[in-house]
């Protein structure tokens, strides 16, 4: 399983993202290969479809969007809207479903792990 985790050089690696990432892998029991991704500015954001920092793909599909991600790229700070309200971040279960859909999809198309 692959895992992008991009962030904003202006604002780094933000602790509970990765936190969250850490758990919903531990959770899903699914091996993944994270790769970290820093993005530099505006035209860096658009060219990595960078939807804020921090944003978490799961083989390529964003953890808060889905197949419907914006066309709207930005470097600035990501919200999201979990169970606990807005964050900085995404919870844990946001990223285990996007994990275990992703799964799911691989084991369909015969690629499963």
């Amino acid at each position: 399983m692959k895992i992008q985790f991009l962030y904003s050089k202006a604002t780094g690696r933000s602790p509970e993202a990765e936190e969250a990432l850490r758990l919903a892998i531990e959770a899903t029991g699914i091996e993944a290969d994270v790769e970290y991704i820093e993005v530099m500015d505006s035209e860096d954001a658009k060219k990595k479809r960078f939807l804020g920092s921090p944003s978490i793909r799961v083989e390529g599909v964003d953890v808060e969007y889905g197949e419907r991600e914006p066309d709207e790229y930005q470097s600035g700070i990501r919200y999201y809207n979990t169970p606990e309200g807005w964050k900085p971040y995404p919870n844990a279960r946001q990223i285990a479903n996007t994990i275990l859909e992703a799964q799911h999809r691989l084991e369909s198309a015969g690629r499963g792990r």
